[in-house]
């Protein structure tokens, strides 16, 4: 099976330049625990509910923004890629998310909770 199979289309994004409380009420507003970051149409990093608790360590809420906080050593993958390997990278990497990347664009994003989804649907 391939990644474009599974993959949520519907991508939330968010802006480095955003503070960390807005991204609270999308996480919770969305139901989601983590976002790609875009800047002008690319990709230049992700955040995560770990990374926001890791950041307010250092800050508070109202004062750092998703650039202060955000992962930017990003995996990725195609489209085309094999739910295999979109579950081993998450494994090996200790990652929940990766988002889906087509010529620098962001036209996806699978969670563990995906692939789950997809094999408990397979058996």
């Amino acid at each position: 099976m391939k990644v474009v199979e599974l993959m949520n289309k519907n991508v939330v994004t968010c802006h480095p330049s955003e503070k960390l409380n807005i991204i609270l009420n999308k996480l919770e507003l969305f139901k989601i625990a983590g976002m790609p970051v875009v800047d002008k149409g690319r990709l230049v990093g992700i955040i995560s509910q770990s990374d926001i608790l890791k950041g307010v360590k250092n800050g508070t809420i109202d004062d750092l923004t998703v650039a202060d906080v955000m992962t930017v050593n990003v995996v990725t993958v195609p489209p085309t890629e094999s739910v295999i390997v979109v579950a081993k990278l998450m494994v090996e990497n200790h990652i929940n998310r990766i988002p889906i990347v087509d010529n620098d664009k962001v036209v996806g994003i699978v969670t563990r909770g995906d692939i789950i989804k997809a094999v408990a649907e397979c058996g």
